[in-house]
C-alpha cells in the first residue's frame, strides 16, 4: 500500500537533512517510511501543544479547553 504524506513532502525537507555539511539522501524505498515517521512526529507535537492549552477546572465544563487559540505565550 502506498503511503501518502499528510503534512510534509520529502522534497521540502531536504535542506534539513544535512549533517556536518554532508547532505543525507533518502532512497526511493525509504521515502514512504520517512514521510510516515514525520507525519506521526507532527501529529504527536500538535497533540502536545493542544494539551498545554489552559483547561477549565470547575463546573460542567471541567477539563474542556478555556480557549481554542494558540497565543505567543504558549510557545515560551
Amino acid at each position: 500500500m502506498v503511503y501518502t504524506a499528510k503534512y510534509v513532502r520529502i522534497s521540502k525537507i531536504k535542506e534539513l537533512l544535512i549533517h556536518n555539511d554532508q547532505k543525507i539522501r533518502v532512497s526511493g524505498d525509504a521515502k514512504e517510511k520517512l514521510a510516515e515517521f514525520l507525519d506521526k512526529a507532527i501529529e504527536k507535537a500538535a497533540e502536545e501543544m493542544i494539551n498545554k492549552l489552559p483547561r477549565k477546572t470547575k463546573g460542567e465544563g471541567k477539563g474542556q479547553l478555556k480557549r481554542i487559540t494558540f497565543q505567543l505565550e504558549d510557545f515560551k
